[in-house]
Formats: structure tokens, C-alpha cells, sequence
């Protein structure tokens, strides 16, 4: 037997390991594909609630149209406290749908990577939507199906960010990971 094949009980040990330790501060293999399926269903959220938010505002402003159409034919006028009133109402809705069309762009560009800006807004604004529905849904006396959806798609954005933020990245050295669980 020459010194190049010594027999398998004798061969050295390699010298880098077989799957080496993903790099500190990544997730874990298992938690990155999670991560970025879960990014991808906040960002698809996301852009379904742009969609509703703005077909929301257009409906509301055919309506405000339609009415003032009606109330000016019948020699009537729209007191302007009302048309401001509709106006803030028509451009929360706009406002709304174009920073969810943004965060969900954002969120879906960012589902390879650990950055935690595009979570944090995508909390924010579901929060600030989730109240502002429920505040609308306090005041008026019946509610549509777009309210409810609305407000379990807000809830299923804060808790998939949340889950996604909670997870843990990997530490420096692998031998960190028995001392600290």
C-alpha cells in the first residue's frame, strides 16, 4: 500500500467540515426559507390591500360625486364641512394604498435578506390600518365584508412580521450556539 491510500480507518480528518456554519448574523437554513416565504405573503398582502384601498377610494369618490350630482340638481348645496370630511376620507384611503403598494414592493424585493426596515413599516402601517378600521367600524353602524377582510390581513401582517423579526440569527462561532440555548 503506497502513502496516498491509507485505508478508511486510517484516512486524516478533512480539513474544512462537511456543511459549514452559515455566517454570523444569517438565519438558519430552515428559518431563511421561512423568512422568505413569510416576506412574500406580507408583500403579497400588502399589494392585495393597495388594490382594495384604492378601489375603496374611487368607489368612495364616484359616490361623493354621484351625491353632490344629486344634491345640486335639486337646487341644494354640499356644505363644505361635508366635502372636507369626504375629501381626509378619500385621501386616507389613497394615502393607504400607496404606502401598502410600497411596503409590499419593499418587503417582496427584501425576502433574500435579514433586513428588519422593511418588517418594522410593514407593522407599523398594518397597526395604524387596524386601528383606523376598527375606528370605522366603531362609528358606523353597519359594516361590509372589505372591514373584516381588512383586518384579519392587517392582523396577519403584524403577527408574520413579528414572527419574522423574532427569529434568531446565527452567532459568531458555532460552538456559541450549545453555551447559549
Amino acid at each position: 500500500m503506497s502513502y496516498d491510500q491509507q485505508p478508511p480507518h486510517q484516512q486524516p480528518w478533512p480539513a474544512q467540515p462537511a456543511a459549514p456554519w452559515p455566517a454570523a448574523g444569517t438565519l438558519l437554513p430552515q428559518d431563511a426559507e421561512k423568512s422568505r416565504r413569510w416576506r412574500l405573503v406580507l408583500g403579497c398582502s400588502s399589494l392585495f390591500l393597495a388594490l382594495a384601498s384604492g378601489f375603496y377610494a374611487s368607489m368612495n369618490i364616484a359616490s361623493v360625486i354621484g351625491a353632490t350630482r344629486a344634491i345640486e340638481a335639486a337646487g341644494r348645496y354640499v356644505p363644505a364641512s361635508a366635502m372636507a370630511l369626504a375629501a381626509a376620507i378619500i385621501g386616507v384611503f389613497c394615502l393607504l394604498a400607496l404606502a401598502y403598494a410600497g411596503i409590499g414592493a419593499w418587503n417582496i424585493a427584501a425576502r433574500r435578506s435579514t433586513a428588519k426596515a422593511p418588517l418594522i413599516a410593514a407593522i407599523v402601517l398594518a397597526g395604524a390600518a387596524f386601528v383606523l378600521i376598527v375606528f370605522y367600524m366603531a362609528t358606523r353602524s353597519t359594516t361590509g365584508g372589505f372591514q373584516f377582510g381588512g383586518l384579519a390581513l392587517n392582523a396577519l401582517i403584524v403577527s408574520r412580521a413579528v414572527t419574522i423579526l423574532r427569529m434568531k440569527k446565527t452567532p459568531a462561532y458555532p460552538a456559541a450556539a450549545h453555551w447559549t440555548s
